[in-house]
């Protein structure tokens, strides 16, 4: 056993280092999710959101949607009796998995041709819905990956894309970013979270990404 003393300055430093990890910045953190029912309309017929975005039953018929497509798992049980869905979750902090981004790019193509009223959704409406909603409309446009972002950002002022997921999906598109374009991104994000992206974080990511 350590004399009393050694043991009281163990307990600090135990005490300490509890104290820097939660105070340590989190991959959540990243993001300042919106505490407000937030639905962003991209284009008439195009929006995105979170889970807290849906509401309920009632007000969310009233936007007329007739494709949603989830990004993240467990949405309300009711929106397949509402619509047509198609469930696609992956992870955000991760690169989209090439197969299920052209699969749900797919999709969501079928319904922008057919003129339905299109709902992309994720956690926080923040990052994996509005990347898809870059594809989307980049596939339909003749508009560079990086003008794509510009139009879907600024209309979604809490959107802050994940780098691995924004520059997989960039590639997969056919128009992959450069470092110097993806710092600027995240410079001329409308409403930044507290612990932005660092260099050496977008960096990372397209090097993975490129690999």
């Amino acid at each position: 056993m350590l004399p009393l003393g050694r043991r009281q300055r163990h307990k600090r430093v135990r005490a300490s280092v509890s104290a820097d990890r939660e105070n340590a910045p989190t991959e959540m953190q990243h993001y300042a999710l919106p505490k407000n029912k937030t639905m962003h309309f991209i284009r008439n017929n195009l929006a995105v959101c979170g889970f807290l975005g849906i509401g309920d039953r009632e007000s969310f018929e009233t936007h007329g949607f007739n494709a949603q497509l989830q990004c993240a798992q467990a949405f309300d049980p009711w929106l397949p009796e509402c619509l047509d869905v198609k469930a696609l979750p992956f992870d955000d902090g991760a690169p989209i998995p090439e197969a299920l981004f052209h699969e749900a790019q797919a999709w969501l193509n079928k319904h922008w041709k057919s003129n339905s009223k299109i709902l992309i959704s994720c956690a926080g409406g923040q990052s994996r819905s509005v990347t898809m909603a870059i594809g989307l409309i980049f596939v339909n446009s003749q508009r560079s990956f990086l003008d794509c972002i510009a139009e879907v950002m600024e209309k979604v002022p809490d959107a802050y894309p994940h780098p691995l997921v924004l520059s997989s999906a960039a590639k997969y598109s056919g128009d992959p970013l450069c470092l110097e374009s993806l710092q600027r991104v995240y410079q001329t994000v409308a409403n930044p979270p507290p612990y932005p992206w660092s260099v050496e974080q977008i960096k990372d990511a397209l090097d993975r990404v490129s690999v």
